[in-house]
């Protein structure tokens, strides 16, 4: 059995979907029952409510359970204690193997939150538990958050410089390789970096990509920071939660975000991850 907490969001429901395919069990961690359903349909065998704040919730959570695959709440400013609690609780309640999601470039100071992380990642190193441990970049998917504009105003809009490398990944393609590693041995104590872009790509490009994909105009264009943060999307958001965001926004304009080698996905798949053209292309067929 796979505790996968966190559950409800893109990353959960995704791999929950996969290692459903593998017929491995999971049982999946949501602080409101509310979000029972929705879970049952990606494919959770369990659905158990818990939050990381409550020791015997969590306790309750990781009964019988073999591996805990830790998906943090984004941007969270008690990232690191949650992280510390599922750790323990994992100890006390015999867990064998506790692995986390965390993220690419987890020793860059610069993003808040990236710290959280790093600090969570070195918590399970000295826990005493078998570990492993996912490095995921930027989602490819993440186009949808200004897909209306898009295809509205022909612009590709986010409040860093259009100029520097990002790296990518296809969220089903992270989705399979972490299934992988979680229903078959052979993978404890690894520290695996999740891209699927064969090479770093800058907005230009993947303005280029859409554009040829939908036959319309797309071009990069650059928002200032407190007019991109002051969007609907993010309405309604915590001002801590707001704050560490920014940080990364700011480093990834300073310096972009070209980390992770995709070879390392490739060995997880047994195939050549997805690029950012076929994603395009799959994106919008999936819309129509």
């Amino acid at each position: 059995m796979v505790l996968i907490t966190g559950a409800n969001g893109i990353t959960g429901r995704a791999v929950i979907n996969a290692l459903k395919s593998r017929n491995t069990p999971t049982r999946a961690m949501t602080t409101s029952l509310a979000a029972k359903g929705k879970l049952l349909d990606a494919g959770a065998t369990e659905v158990v409510v818990a939050t990381f704040e409550e020791p015997s919730s969590l306790d309750f959570a990781m009964r019988g359970v073999d591996t805990v695959f830790h998906i943090p709440p984004r941007m969270k400013p008690a990232e690191t204690q949650n992280g510390l609690n599922i750790i323990a609780a994992a100890k006390r309640c015999g867990v064998r193997r506790i692995a986390l999601h965390s993220v690419i470039n987890s020793q860059i100071q610069a993003i808040r939150f990236h710290v959280n992380k790093r600090l969570v990642e070195e918590a399970a190193m000295i826990s005493g538990l078998p570990w492993v441990i996912f490095q995921p970049t930027n989602y490819m998917q993440n186009v949808a958050w200004n897909w209306r504009r898009m295809m509205d105003f022909g612009e590709f809009v986010f409040p860093y410089s259009a100029d520097v490398p990002i790296s990518w990944l296809d969220l089903n393609d992270y989705a399979e390789g972490v299934a992988r590693v979680l229903s078959e041995n052979g993978f404890d104590y690894g520290v695996f970096e999740a891209v699927s872009s064969q090479a770093p790509l800058n907005r230009h490009q993947l303005a280029e990509i859409f554009s040829k994909a939908t036959g319309k105009t797309i071009r990069a264009v650059e928002m200032q920071l407190d007019e991109y943060m002051a969007l609907p999307h993010w309405r309604g958001r915590d001002p801590e939660e707001m704050s560490l965001l920014r940080t990364m926004f700011e480093e990834f304009h300073r310096h972009g975000a070209p980390g992770g080698n995709w070879r390392v996905l490739a060995m997880l798949l047994g195939r050549e991850p997805t690029q950012y053209e076929a994603f395009a292309q799959r994106f919008i067929s999936e819309l129509n």
